[in-house]
């Protein structure tokens, strides 16, 4: 499935620093947890206007190795890459997105299906906040809390439907179980990083989840919320010192000041645009 050598997936292994004793669903969910809190979400790049490559040393250089962060056509190739390393059987699936509530939007998200003990599960690690940290199983409807979030899974044939019920209802996307091929992948990514229109080229969207909180850049506004306390906070984001801090500290992210300043007066001269 993959050519990447295997000592990058080994580096990347060991950077998400798994017990050696964990096998199976338990060590794909730890893969889950570790990736979100490692390795931040991110349209920087996209915002930014660079062409990013999917062949697989550019994706795990630029996300696992230089720490720029991305989005879903990265980070569930990386996982799925290191999933099929493992010896785990997974395959990548796309998803059309549901968050504004169009059930007709174009399938522009990544993910894994794993099927694993005769059963299926959805493995995300590239939606951002509100990414499930957990695998989804998906071989019937049903409903399941993860992180202070519940989740309601409708299955109807080849269609899988994820939503989150509480503490907010939102549906997050449809999934097409159907067969996917990496060129299926290249073309939806192609969209949503190259396309004027799409939406991580016109706005910052930055996350990442770890320990029951998280963590979000949208645009000029920074937030956090806590899974277990329900708490939020928030501060708008006035200047690229301030957003070079927020990256580095909260979002473990090596971004050049340069790259920092153009993403900062598009989202900023787009902001007054719709005052």
């Amino acid at each position: 499935m993959t050519t990447l050598p295997s000592d990058h997936i080994a580096d990347y292994l060991l950077q998400l620093g798994l017990p050696d004793n964990l096998s199976g669903l338990e060590l794909v969910s730890q893969l889950q947890i570790r990736h979100l809190a490692e390795f931040s979400f991110s349209s920087i790049n996209a915002l930014y206007g660079e062409f990013l490559s999917l062949e697989e040393t550019d994706v795990f250089t630029r996300v696992i190795t230089n720490r720029q962060g991305g989005y879903c056509f990265e980070h569930n190739k990386i996982a799925c890459m290191a999933l099929a390393h493992l010896g785990f059987k997974v395959r990548p699936v796309l998803a059309r997105v549901m968050v504004n509530g169009l059930d007709t939007n174009p399938r522009t998200h990544r993910m894994t299906l794993l099927t694993i003990a005769g059963r299926d599960y959805l493995i995300d690690v590239g939606f951002g906040v509100k990414t499930p940290i957990l695998p989804l199983p998906i071989n019937h409807n049903n409903s399941l809390e993860q992180g202070g979030n519940q989740y309601q899974i409708e299955r109807k044939g080849q269609a899988v439907k994820v939503s989150i019920q509480a503490p907010e209802q939102i549906d997050l996307y449809e999934v097409d179980l159907g067969i996917v091929y990496e060129g299926d992948c290249d073309v939806a990514h192609f969209y949503s990083h190259q396309h004027p229109e799409a939406g991580f080229v016109n706005n910052l969207v930055v996350s990442r989840i770890d320990s029951g909180q998280r963590h979000l850049i949208r645009n000029l506004h920074y937030l956090v919320w806590n899974e277990h306390t329900g708490e939020h906070t928030q501060c708008d984001i006035t200047g690229t010192q301030q957003l070079q801090g927020l990256l580095q500290a909260h979002f473990r992210l090596q971004v050049s000041m340069p790259v920092i300043e153009k993403t900062f007066a598009k989202v900023y001269e787009r902001a007054n645009q719709q005052r």
